[in-house]
């Protein structure tokens, strides 16, 4: 039985970081959504912030068929992506059902003001892909009201969901995190 690692949450939650670190200490195949964005624009280039939507509809298949070919192969794979659209539960529970995967996910969540500050941290480093084009003159207003006044659910999946609130880095028990996904 397959294990899919859904490791999901809003921006600057820290999805990434623990993805990485999962992927390091356990072998397990990690595959992020804002990595294959970051592909696609290395190949098509990047311009504005409607061309990075429209990066991210191309890439957003090719994602989940990945996910999908890794599961059919009998491998484990960690999935890292926001997974805030209402119908991303749908995907998960098909790939339980097609692969017979155990679904382990992890939420990542943070006060919604943190993530606002790591965001313009972030956003005021060279750490960021400029394809993204979430440069502060460009996104802030828009994510203020989409992101950074509340915290978003877990996904309702038939699996076992862990929350990690990343509030503060330096409580997150990487040990915990490890042992759920074992």
């Amino acid at each position: 039985m397959p294990k899919l690692i859904i490791i999901g949450g809003s921006l600057a939650t820290g999805k990434t970081s623990l993805a990485r670190f999962l992927e390091e200490q356990t072998g397990i195949k990690r595959l992020s959504m804002d990595d294959l964005k970051e592909t696609f624009f290395d190949l098509g280039g990047y311009r504005d912030r409607s061309w990075s939507k429209r990066i991210g509809g191309l890439a957003w298949p090719t994602f989940k068929e990945l996910v999908d070919m890794h599961l059919e192969r009998g491998d484990d794979v960690i999935a890292e992506a926001t997974f805030l659209w209402p119908d991303d539960h749908e995907w998960i529970q098909a790939l339980k059902d097609r692969h017979d995967a155990d679904v382990r996910q992890i939420w990542m969540t943070a006060d919604p003001k943190v993530t606002r500050d790591r965001f313009i941290a972030r956003a005021n480093s060279q750490e960021r892909h400029p394809g993204h084009c979430d440069a502060l003159e460009h996104v802030l207003e828009e994510f203020e009201k989409r992101f950074f006044h509340r915290r978003f659910d877990p996904m309702k999946i038939v699996g076992k969901t862990k929350v990690v609130d990343t509030t503060r880095f330096g409580d997150v028990d990487h040990d915990d995190v490890l042992r759920f996904i074992d």
